[in-house]
């Protein structure tokens, strides 16, 4: 354990437990900027629906894509991990707002990515929003990204871009495999029941993910932000899909079988097996992390201490990268 871990984990032993309320989302994006964002992503979502997963699905569930209504509502913003379905009706539900917020964090991702700096404080931004009091802003202003960052510079573009488009592609279709399996909502079974269905989901989509041939590399920066908000913590908000270690393990082990299956053709040469491994070794890491109480501890106090003067300056020059651990020993020193 590193001496950092052990002064934090000294510190919370003796913190008062704080009980943290629901933040308000409404104000972080304007109505404007909401409904300007609704226009570009409901037309490409729709295409990934109808024109990039439709060809590959099979008859059954290709059947079970007719019955799905696409709901994207641009003034929804209960939760920016917000993605959810409705077997019944068979309506999938991918709010803008949570759309728009995950497309940000994938472009800050890229930024700090493409000048050295260090994406912890992506992540550390996250918990932020769930374990500290404090006002935050959308992640790039939060962040100290420019609002345009992907035009500013063709690596970040095309880096956010992947990030973003393969995520979708496997939350879509993780929520098509909940319509398609007819799963039970979660206040009718069991903690147990949900993990089953939620490992079922995941089956559907790295198998449709597999048949695309598309890589899976905005799945760590999926895994890695929801991870910050463990549910399972006493001041995290519940989310509606429940993760654990066991359902990266086993999505990283379907990486790992067949990781040719997951380059397309066009990418062969610019992305190996050996890319596609290294993802499944980092969604590894993750489900070590979410499994270790001690590492938990860490992450909501890391949250707790990250201050928007802290954020903001995560990624201004080489420097602040540097010295971006000492920062927080500052803090508890």
């Amino acid at each position: 354990m590193s001496r950092l871990k052990q002064r934090l984990l000294l510190i919370l032993v003796t913190l008062i437990p704080i009980t943290l309320g629901a933040r308000d989302y409404s104000t972080m994006y304007t109505s404007n900027e909401l409904k300007r964002a609704n226009n570009t992503y409901s037309k490409n979502i729709r295409a990934v629906l109808a024109e990039d997963i439709a060809g590959y699905l099979t008859t059954e569930e290709s059947a079970t894509l007719r019955r799905v209504q696409l709901k994207q509502p641009w003034n929804h913003f209960n939760d920016p991990f917000e993605f959810s379905a409705n077997p019944a009706t068979g309506t999938i539900l991918v709010p803008t707002f949570s759309v728009k917020f995950f497309d940000d964090l994938s472009i800050a991702t890229a930024w700090f990515e493409r000048f050295n700096c260090n994406k912890e404080a992506v992540f550390d931004y996250v918990a932020a929003l769930d374990f500290n009091q404090r006002d935050l802003p959308s992640p790039l202003k939060a962040l100290n990204v420019p609002k345009e960052a992907y035009k500013l510079d063709n690596f970040v573009d095309d880096v956010s871009q992947k990030i973003l488009k393969s995520a979708l592609a496997f939350l879509i279709l993780h929520e098509l495999g909940h319509v398609h399996h007819q799963h039970r909502p979660y206040e009718e079974i069991t903690p147990s029941q949900a993990q089953t269905q939620e490992a079922e989901a995941d089956q559907f989509a790295m198998r449709v993910l597999r048949r695309m041939r598309l890589p899976p590399m905005g799945m760590t920066v999926w895994f890695m932000a929801v991870s910050m908000r463990d549910p399972l913590i006493d001041g995290s908000p519940r989310q509606t899909h429940p993760l654990t270690s066991s359902r990266l393990q086993a999505i990283a082990q379907d990486l790992r079988d067949r990781p040719n299956d997951f380059i397309e053709p066009a990418n062969v040469g610019k992305i190996t097996a050996d890319d596609i491994r290294l993802i499944a070794k980092e969604i590894d890491t993750i489900a070590r992390n979410l499994a270790d109480p001690d590492l938990r501890s860490f992450v909501r106090e890391r949250g707790r201490l990250a201050t928007t003067a802290l954020l903001a300056g995560a990624c201004q020059s080489q420097q602040h990268n540097q010295d971006w651990m000492q920062r927080f020993r500052d803090l508890i020193e």
